[in-house]
C-alpha cells in the first residue's frame, strides 16, 4: 500500500514538530534543575527545527540571563523576536525580559519602554506593571553620582532602586493610617 506524498509530507512534518518541542521541553527540564549547560546543549538542538527556533532562541536568552551574560541574552531574544512575530505571548516575555537587563543596566527609559510594549501585548502582567512603575520612578528621581567601587559593599541599581520604592511604599502606608485617641479610660491602662 503507497502512502500518498502529501500524507508523508504532513507526517514528517508533525514528527519534527513534535522532535522541537520535546527538545525544547528538555532544555525546560534542565533550566529548571539548575542545569543550565545541558539546558544550553537542549537549546542549541532545538535550533535545527524551524518550529521550534524561536522558542530555543528565547530558552536561551533566558539562561543566558540567569547567568549575568546580558549581551548574549539580548542577542538572543532579539533573534528570537525576529523569528516570532505572531506570537504574542512570546513577544510579551521577550519584551519583559530585556526591560529587565536594561533596568539592571541603568536605562531607565529604555527598560520603560520595554515594560510598556510588554503591557500592551499583556495587560495582565502584574510583574510589567510594577517594572514599568520602578523604571518609571527611577527616570523621576534625579541621577545621583555613582560612589567609587567597593567590592565589599557593591549593590546592584536594582536592589537599590527597589529598596528605595519599598521604603517609599512603607511611608506613604503608615502616613495613610490616622491614629484616632480613644476616650474611653475605663480600662486600665497597660
Amino acid at each position: 500500500m503507497k502512502m500518498p506524498v502529501a500524507l508523508m509530507a504532513l507526517v514528517c512534518c508533525s514528527c519534527s514538530r513534535i522532535a522541537g518541542e520535546l527538545t525544547i521541553m528538555e532544555g525546560n527540564f534542565f533550566y529548571a534543575r539548575g542545569e543550565p549547560d545541558r539546558a544550553i546543549a537542549a537549546y542549541m538542538h532545538s535550533l535545527e527545527y524551524p518550529e521550534a527556533l524561536p522558542y530555543a532562541e528565547f530558552g536561551l536568552g533566558v539562561v543566558y540571563l540567569s547567568m549575568e551574560e546580558d549581551a548574549a541574552a539580548l542577542e538572543r531574544f532579539n533573534a528570537s523576536e525576529l523569528n516570532a512575530p505572531d506570537d504574542k505571548q512570546l513577544l510579551h516575555r521577550i519584551r519583559y525580559n530585556t526591560g529587565i537587563i536594561r533596568f539592571e543596566q541603568g536605562d531607565f527609559e529604555g527598560a520603560a519602554a520595554d515594560f510598556r510594549q510588554s503591557l500592551e501585548l499583556d495587560g495582565t502582567s502584574v510583574g510589567a506593571k510594577r517594572n514599568l512603575e520602578l523604571s518609571l520612578l527611577s527616570l523621576a528621581r534625579p541621577r545621583q553620582r555613582e560612589p567609587a567601587a567597593d567590592p565589599e559593599h557593591e549593590t546592584s541599581t536594582r536592589t537599590v532602586v527597589l529598596f528605595e520604592y519599598l521604603r517609599e511604599k512603607e511611608r506613604d502606608q503608615w502616613k495613610s493610617t490616622e491614629w484616632t485617641e480613644t476616650t474611653d479610660q475605663t480600662e486600665p491602662d497597660y
